[in-house]
């Protein structure tokens, strides 16, 4: 599908699932594209980058988005050719803040005029300024789950849980990052080479997009650390938990063993057993039981001088 959106001498071109046709039409309309670069339209890509031709600048550049089904990040190709009075964008799937920009572009002439009224420079600004709103939009969003988490972590009787849900926040802000990590040097190569393509006027906007560029990838990194410090937290506690588990098994082990050594002992079938045969009485066996229980309450005590429970 091809929508476009006119101001003056300015076009911007938006192809949604382009197939064989859509590449076509550009290869006759801009008869200077080459045809690697229109080759690489078609299937999706997996590299992010910036070329600069004679008369036009190619990007690829990835836009990271929330699956709810399978609760990841995922990411958005976003495939530009910008040349002097055109901007050309093509994609596979919805790009939201890309709709939203060219649906406000559509209805809006004030908005027209003043996003391409200086050339496909400012819309490409505009365009990215979008993408990466958004996307500092969703880090807010993880941020909020964080900061849920961070609250039940402390919560008697969830570590367990915890473990599963700081997986699927650490998941999907690893994702996040990884889609980021490999545009860093990308945005670098587009503020060197946008400033020569576009004109010197550019070059405050193409710092500002590296600037929040930084921010988001500063945004994701704050929250990647956050994370992996939550992580251990949480194994901390449990294991932590473990440990007075086994230490409580431990020590009634340690109680136990003894009695079952005593009735062991005289539970032998033996023809001589010390004490039964020589004081044998009807009390015997509520003598053996107040042992142990003597035995018992003495190693309570003694346990809890040591203060091991």
């Amino acid at each position: 599908m091809i929508t476009r959106v006119k101001h003056k001498d300015i076009t911007w071109i938006d192809i949604k699932n382009p197939r064989d046709k859509a590449v076509k039409y550009l290869e006759k309309k801009f008869d200077f594209i080459h045809e690697p670069v229109l080759n690489e339209l078609i299937p999706p890509g997996h590299r992010a980058k910036v070329e600069r031709h004679e008369e036009y600048l190619f990007m690829v550049l990835y836009y990271p988005i929330f699956d709810p089904r399978h609760k990841t990040t995922q990411s958005r190709e976003l495939d530009v050719i910008i040349t002097k009075d055109h901007i050309i964008t093509v994609h596979y799937k919805t790009i939201l803040p890309l709709n939203k920009l060219r649906e406000e572009l559509g209805a809006n002439e004030e908005k027209r005029g003043e996003y391409m009224e200086d050339g496909p420079g400012m819309l490409l600004y505009h365009l990215v300024v979008g993408l990466l709103d958004s996307a500092l939009n969703k880090l807010v969003l993880i941020e909020e789950n964080i900061d849920e988490i961070e609250e039940a972590i402390f919560e008697e009787g969830k570590e367990k849980e915890m473990v599963r849900e700081i997986s699927l926040i650490k998941r999907d802000v690893l994702n996040f990052r990884r889609i980021l990590a490999p545009q860093i040097p990308i945005m670098e190569s587009l503020h060197r080479e946008g400033t020569s393509f576009f004109g010197d006027f550019m070059s405050p906007y193409l710092d500002d997009l590296l600037g929040y560029y930084g921010r988001v990838w500063n945004a994701v990194e704050d929250q990647r650390e956050t994370v992996q410090a939550l992580a251990e937290t949480n194994d901390s506690m449990l294991s932590m938990k473990i440990n007075e588990i086994i230490k409580v098994l431990t020590i009634f082990s340690v109680i136990v063993f003894p009695l079952t050594l005593i009735s062991s002992i005289w539970g032998m079938n033996t023809e001589y057993t010390p004490f039964v045969d020589e004081f044998g009485s009807p009390f015997d066996f509520w003598l053996i039981i107040g042992l142990m229980v003597i035995l018992s309450a003495f190693m309570l005590i003694f346990f809890k001088i040591k203060k091991w429970f």
